[in-house]
Order: C-alpha cells, then structure tokens, then sequence
C-alpha cells in the first residue's frame, strides 16, 4: 500500500510539473508573436507607386506624338513577320481603332512575359531575325526595348489584345493605372481554340486623334522598302510604289549592262533611323535588307540625325540573274560585284549631294575655331585646309564633328609649319634675257596650261624641301627616307628622267642581288624594291625601253643606278670602283645591249673621288647630297611668281573660308 501511495504521490506530482511547463510554453509563444508582430510593423515594406508622368518619361514620343506611335505600331507588325497588315482607323475622335497583321503570333506564356516586362530586349531573348510565316524567309527586326507597344497608350487609356498561335487565341485587356503600386494592368480576358496566326490590338481613339491622310502619307514614307509588306487603310491598300512618284529619280546607265533607277526619298519625320537606308529592288521585290550599311559604311552612318531622313530605292531589274535563291542577297559574281559597286559610287556621290548644306555649315563652325590661324596664312594654304575638310567629309560621311574638328586641327598646324613659299622667295633671280623668253613662252600658254605648271613646280619644290631636311637628319633611314623621296625626284639628275616610262627595274636587281649574296641584307618584306648591303649604302635601278623603227621594244635605252651612302664621310676610289661592278655584272648578264648607257650615280656626304667613264657605256658620277640640292633648286628656280604675274593668275578662295574670314569680330575694329 505504501508502495502505492508513493507510486501515486510520484504521479501527481509529474502531472504537476508538466502542467508548469506547458503553461511556461504557451507564454514564450505569446511572447514570440507579440515580438514578431512588432518586429513586423518595424520593418514593413513601402509599397512603390507610379505617378501619371511615368510613362510620359519613360516612353516619351511613343505615347505623346500619334505619328511615332503609329510607325512603331507598324513596325512592330513587320517585327512579327507579318506580310499584311490591316489598319481600321476612324473618321474622328472617339471612333474605333484597330491594327490587325498576319505575323507569328504568341502563346499565352510568350504574351504575359513580353508585356510584363519593362525594357524586355527582344534581340537578346528573340534574336534579330523575325520567322515570315508560311514562307522559308527570315527578316531583320527594328524592336530593341520592348517600349513600342505602349505605343496605343497615345490613343486611349485602355485597349485589347487578342493574339493566335498554334492553334489557340488568347485575348487581353490593357489598362494604364494612375497613382498605383504598378503603371498598367493585364487583365486575362479569356481563352478559345483559333486556326492561323497574328494579332489583333485595338481601341477607341480618346487622345491625340490625326486626319487619316497624314495616316496614309506616313506609312507610304516609311514603309516603302518592302514592296511585298502590303498595308491596308480601311481596306483599301496603301500603294507604297505610288509614293515614289514624289520621289527624286534619277537614272544611271551602267555601260554594257544597261540603266538603273535610282529612288531618293525624303521622309517628313526621323524618329526611326533603321527605316531609312538603301533598299535594292529586282522586278518590284527587296533584295536582302535595306540599311545604310552597304559597301564597307561609306554610306551614312545609321545614327546621325541625316540619315533618318532619306530612304533610297534602287531598281537594278538587270541584277534579276544575280539574285540568291532566297533573295537574301546577290550572288558573290563578278559581274554582280562590278554592277553594284558602280551603282554604290554614284548613290555615295548623291548622298554627298544630299548631305552638301549640312556639310558647308559643319565646315564652318570649324573655321570658326581655327579663323586667327587662317588669318596667318596664304590663299593657296587657306584653300588646301577647306578642300581637306571637303574630303574627308566626303570620303568619311559618318565622321562625327568631334573627330573632324580634331583632324583639321592637325592639318592646320602641319600647313602653318609650310615654308614652300619662303623657299620660293629667296630661289635665284633669272636674268633678263631669260625672262624675256619665258614671257614670250607664257603668252601661248592658257591660265589652265599655267596652272599645272604651277603645281608641278609646287609640288618639285616641295620634295627639295623634304629632301633637305632629311638629308640634314642623322636619324633619318636612307631605306625608307631618303630613296622613296630620290624616286619621285629622277628629275633632278636630268630631264631625260622626266619621262614616266623610266621605272624601277625588278629583273635587274636581282641579277645585283643574285652577285652579292654574302653581303645583301635582308629587307623583302620593307622594300624589296632596293637592295640594301651591309656596308650601309643602297642601290636602286631604274630603266626605260628602247623602241626600234616599228616601234617594238629591242631593248633597255638607258639603265640609272641610283647608290646612297650614309655611314661613310666620303665617296671615295673604292666606292666608285664598287659602283663600277655593279654596272659591269649587268652588262655582261646578257640582259641589256651594248648601246645600253649605264649611268651611275653615288650620293654621299662628300666626294673624293672623280667622275669617270668606263668603255663607251658606263658613267660614273659621285654627287655630295648638297649638290644634288642645289642641283634640283637649279632646276625650278622662282618660276611660280614669274607665271602668276605674267598670266594674271588669281588664287581662288574656298568659299566657306573666305565667309568665316569675311566675318568682322571686335579684334578686327
């Protein structure tokens, strides 16, 4: 019994404990939920919301100009694949708008996650080609940030989607919230099994209603590339080949192939610069794509505010062999080649044309910048800093203003370092006698015939220039230097070597070559053209034909050796007998005739040794680089001023040059 009493007493008293400790955790508990109630409330989220100017910010022109809304609304038609686009538009204000297209369409999943997402790049998770339906083609998109299909916010506060693929139509509401945690909603609206694809959005017009003829007149600017991407405004078809008759046409005959026409079209507004381009056309049908990326960018570049004006359509029915089975492009032929880069250079020449107002202005804000050095300057230097802006504005169209400004920079300062003119000022005097001739001469000249004397002479004057300096120069590489500049001045050993026919000789320098191999160094891949030894001195060889009574070439006329040496001090016995050989190994190589002459010219620093000649054909002569100068100023003497004043020669200005400097500015008073 004891036992059992103090079995029961034990009992009691472990149903005593336990009630203690679910009473103490039933208090923790409520603790912990007051606790985590409180931690809650401190640390609640704030809910984000949307003012009504968010899309205005966001989306901008898309939903505030009605032109914009509606090229992005056909443009995301094309996007889609469609070849037919079905536009309802209404005759005014409130009335019923609808856009309809035969695209690819979109399944549920695809729809709710291209128009929930904000900035949803197409290209990344689509790619840039766009499937046509029914058709085994492919096609380039406009579509970057999934913004333009809030374009029919321009219209209405709220518009429907309805969108077939694969068999199933799904249909949508979209409604632009104000003042809300989100900017719109996507209402689902329900669900139904459809055969064919595309999508169908529409509402009624409530803002920003525009005549239906600026409709039509835009899509015709805008969409013209694509003759096979048919739009239909209120049934009746928008004939975008209608258009092309407000077009500038121009026709270009490409000899033995046959003529061209060429389409240029100025659209009234910009906003879409991948709508602008060139298109090609066969037999009414686009070639490829149009942009203005053809023929390695020297078309305009797609970014610049030009560009987005102008769209240019090129008939080229005589390609219609050379078209790809796919039309995706031209075949890679050398008559397809030939033909479209013909076309290629006169469309670059007429967009210059187009391009020629913005240009001159661009110029002359550079001018502008540069006019107190102008002011320094010559005519003649004035002029050949503006005709350097022409080309490379013509020659680079997409130059940004930033980068010209900087190369005209450096062409000003290299022209403002030209001292071809205070050459010409202290060239030796001619006598009377001599002038007199010269007068007689210049009366039977024309000012033309003047003129490219001139700039021969300017030209002859300037390579004595840099000859001198680089004579002068310890640093300067006879190699790449010195004989590139001897090679454009042959003239100043002789008016024989005026003639264009004496030319550098191949064949015999390598007979040189061949002879001194132990001491030729290597230098094929700099200048293969002059043979270069190791005792510093070089030779190049130059020859013209000789032609018999019938006028067929029997032979070299006269052969020059042309041998530079810069290590030495002097031109001594040794090199002369060194110059000798070289002209002996080719006479006796069988590759020239014994009424060959050999003329054998050895600059150096100083000369030390004489002129000889050696049998009836071989003639040396040692030159110090200082006679050579001499010799070549000898040769053009102050001939420039003489002509100028005889013909009454005007230095003409370039035209925006002589604006900016016809400009008065407070330093000028």
């Amino acid at each position: 019994m004891k036992g059992n009493d103090t079995s029961r007493g034990f009992d009691a008293g472990n149903a005593w404990n336990t009630s203690r400790v679910i009473s103490t955790i039933d208090k923790g508990i409520k603790f912990l939920r007051l606790g985590i109630m409180i931690l809650m409330k401190a640390t609640r989220q704030v809910p984000l919301r949307f003012d009504d100017a968010f899309f205005q910010d966001y989306a901008g022109n898309l939903i505030l100009d009605p032109k914009v809304a509606m090229v992005e609304l056909v443009a995301n038609c094309w996007d889609a694949g469609a070849k037919r686009v079905d536009i309802t538009w209404p005759n005014s204000i409130g009335g019923y708008f609808e856009i309809l297209d035969n695209g690819i369409g979109m399944i549920k999943n695809e729809f709710e996650t291209y128009w929930s997402t904000f900035n949803y790049n197409r290209r990344i998770s689509q790619g840039s080609m766009t499937e046509i339906p029914d058709m085994p083609l492919k096609r380039r998109v406009y579509g970057k940030n999934g913004k333009g299909r809030h374009s029919l916010f321009c219209f209405s506060d709220s518009y429907n989607v309805e969108t077939c693929k694969d068999g199933n139509k799904i249909q949508y509401l979209v409604n632009k919230l104000s003042n809300n945690q989100n900017p719109y909603e996507i209402i689902s609206v329900g669900e139904s099994p459809h055969l064919g694809h595309g999508t169908k959005i529409s509402c009624n017009i409530k803002n920003n209603y525009i005549p239906i003829e600026e409709i039509e007149n835009l899509i015709g600017s805008k969409f013209i590339a694509d003759p096979l991407f048919e739009i239909y405004l209120n049934k009746i078809r928008v004939n975008l080949i209608d258009f092309l008759k407000d077009a500038q046409k121009i026709t270009y005959e490409i000899p033995n192939e046959g003529t061209i026409i060429i389409n240029v079209i100025e659209s009234p507004r910009g906003r879409l610069s991948t709508l602008g381009g060139v298109a090609w056309w066969v037999n009414k049908r686009l070639v490829g794509e149009h942009s203005w990326r053809d023929f390695d960018d020297t078309y305009l570049d797609g970014r610049s505010t030009p560009s987005r004006k102008y769209t240019i359509i090129i008939e080229a029915d005589i390609l219609e062999n050379e078209v790809l089975q796919d039309w995706t492009w031209f075949k890679d032929t050398k008559r397809s080649k030939e033909i479209r880069h013909s076309i290629n250079e006169f469309i670059l020449k007429t967009i210059q044309d187009l391009m020629k107002d913005i240009r001159s202005e661009s110029k002359i804000q550079i001018l502008k910048k540069y006019k107190p050095q102008l002011k320094e300057m010559s005519t003649f230097s004035r002029n050949l800093v503006g005709n350097f802006i022409n080309e490379v504005q013509m020659r680079c169209p997409s130059i940004n203003q930033i980068h010209l400004d900087h190369t005209v920079e450096i062409f000003t300062k290299m022209e403002q370092n030209r001292t071809g003119y205070d050459l010409l000022q202290q060239i030796a005097q001619l006598d009377e006698t001599e002038i007199d001739t010269l007068a007689d001469l210049l009366k039977r000249w024309s000012v033309n015939e003047a003129k490219i004397v001139l700039s021969e002479l300017e030209w002859r004057l300037e390579l004595i220039e840099k000859m001198d300096k680089m004579i002068k120069d310890p640093r300067a590489d006879e190699l790449h230097d010195l004989h590139p500049l001897f090679e454009r001045g042959l003239w100043i050993f002789g008016p024989e070597y005026e003639s264009k026919e004496f030319t550098s000789n191949k064949t015999l320098k390598t007979i040189i070559k061949g002879k001194y191999k132990s001491k030729v160094m290597g230098n094929e891949n700099k200048r293969p053209d002059i043979v270069v030894f190791d005792d510093k001195s070089s030779i190049n060889i130059f020859s013209n034909e000789k032609y018999d009574n019938n006028a067929e070439v029997c032979g070299y006329d006269k052969i020059l050796i042309l041998e530079l040496k810069r290590s030495k001090s002097a031109i001594d016995d040794d090199d002369a007998r060194q110059a000798e050989d070289y002209a002996l190994i080719i006479k006796r190589s069988g590759n020239v005739n014994d009424f060959t002459n050999i003329i054998c010219y050895v600059l150096g620093k100083i000369v030390k040794t004489d002129e000889r000649t050696t049998g009836t054909s071989i003639k040396l002569i040692p030159r110090s680089y200082d006679i050579v100068l001499r010799q070549a100023h000898a040769r053009t003497f102050n001939l420039i001023k003489k002509i100028k004043e005889i013909k009454d020669i005007k230095d003409e200005q370039d035209t925006e040059v002589k604006a900016v400097l016809a400009e008065k500015e407070i330093s000028d008073y």
